[in-house]
């Protein structure tokens, strides 16, 4: 039996594969959660605009065109976080598929070392009965009269 995993050189790049894949869900979740926040913090800032309940019409019209901007800043945001939370979504499918192909080339690689182990355990075994063989015969010349 071959002792070398033949496919170690695909695993090795299967999991520099699965490590790319990770950076890149970790990358895309941070980018997603940034967004989110910015979403917040502008929905925050438009709770906490309110227009002059009495004072000059510029300023209440100052205040109306400020919430006009937050809003319009609001759904820009969204579409940002819509678009980096289908970034995530992708970079998790990626991650997913990457972690399938390494483990289906794990799984190769342990019925391997079984497979080793197994041999490696009738080479012992043969050369125990050997040895046990050889103790057990009578010595042609020995005891004789």
């Amino acid at each position: 039996m071959n002792r070398r995993f033949r496919l170690a050189a695909v695993e090795r790049l299967r999991a520099g594969t699965l490590a790319d894949a990770a950076r890149a869900l970790a990358a895309a979740r941070r980018e997603a959660a940034a967004e989110r926040e910015r979403r917040e913090v502008l929905r925050c800032e438009l709770s906490a605009t309110d227009g002059p309940h009495r004072g000059a019409p510029y300023e209440q019209e100052a205040a109306a065109s400020r919430r006009a901007r937050l809003r319009d800043e609001i759904r820009q945001a969204t579409d940002r976080v819509d678009v980096a939370t289908g970034r995530e979504l992708a970079a998790a499918a990626t991650w997913n598929a990457a972690r399938a192909d390494l483990r289906a080339v794990e799984a190769l690689h342990e019925r391997h070392r079984l497979e080793v182990a197994a041999a490696d355990a009738r080479a012992d075994q043969k050369a125990t009965d050997e040895l046990a063989a050889l103790a057990r015969r009578p010595d042609p010349g020995g005891d004789a009269p």
